[in-house]
C-alpha cells in the first residue's frame, strides 16, 4: 500500500469520526432538551378564571361570566358544568410561542392544547370520552374560539360538535368550553 493511499484513507478516517463525533454531539443536544421538556412537571397556572372574550358558549346567557365545562344539553355533573375558578386546576409548560396547557375539572374534565392550536384534546375521565375538538372556524379564519394572543395567556369561548363516538341521548353532540388560564410568571 502506498504512503498517498494511507493518508487518504486516514484522512477520510479522521472525515468520518469529526462527522460522527458532530452527529453525536446534536443527538445528545436534542435528547437532552427533549428530556427536559418530557420530565417538566409544568408549573401552576397563576389564574383560572372565566372566558375574558365576552362570548357565550351555551344557549344561557345565565353562563356568561362562568367557566363552562361539559356536553350535552342540560347543566348537570355528567353534561354541561359550571365549576368555580378554584375547582379548576390548570398547568402550564413551556412560555410564548412554546405554551401549552392542561386543564383539570371536576367530574373528569381534562382539556390539553399548545400554541398555536386550534385543537383541543377533551377526555372525560368519569364518563370514558376522549377526542380531539376542533374549534377552527370554517367560515372566518379570523374568528378564534382559542385565543393566544397575549403572552403567555390561554382565553377558550368554544362550542364544537363532539366526537362522533360520544353518544348523547341528544343527537349530535356538542361540547362547551369557556375557561382562561393565565400562565405568566
Amino acid at each position: 500500500m502506498s504512503v498517498h493511499r494511507i493518508r487518504g484513507s486516514a484522512a477520510a478516517t479522521a472525515v468520518a469520526v469529526g462527522a460522527l463525533a458532530a452527529l453525536t454531539a446534536v443527538a445528545v443536544g436534542g435528547l437532552a432538551a427533549l428530556t427536559a421538556c418530557g420530565g417538566d412537571d409544568g408549573r401552576a397556572a397563576a389564574s383560572v378564571s372565566a372566558s375574558q372574550s365576552g362570548t357565550v358558549v351555551t344557549d344561557s346567557s345565565d353562563d356568561l361570566g362562568s367557566i363552562i365545562i361539559g356536553w350535552g344539553e342540560q347543566h348537570s355533573d355528567n353534561e354541561i358544568t359550571t365549576p368555580k375558578p378554584e375547582d379548576v386546576t390548570a398547568r402550564c409548560f413551556g412560555n410564548g410561542d412554546d405554551l401549552a396547557v392542561e386543564i383539570s375539572a371536576p367530574h373528569g374534565w381534562i382539556i390539553k392544547t399548545s400554541h398555536p392550536s386550534q385543537v383541543l384534546t377533551v377526555e372525560n375521565t368519569d364518563q370514558g370520552l376522549s377526542g380531539d375538538i376542533d374549534t377552527t372556524n370554517k367560515y372566518l379564519d379570523s374568528l378564534r374560539s382559542v385565543d393566544w394572543s397575549q403572552p403567555d395567556q390561554l382565553d377558550i369561548a368554544a362550542t364544537a360538535a363532539a366526537p362522533q363516538d360520544w353518544n348523547s341521548p341528544y343527537g349530535t353532540g356538542r361540547v362547551y368550553l369557556s375557561v382562561h388560564i393565565d400562565c405568566t410568571q
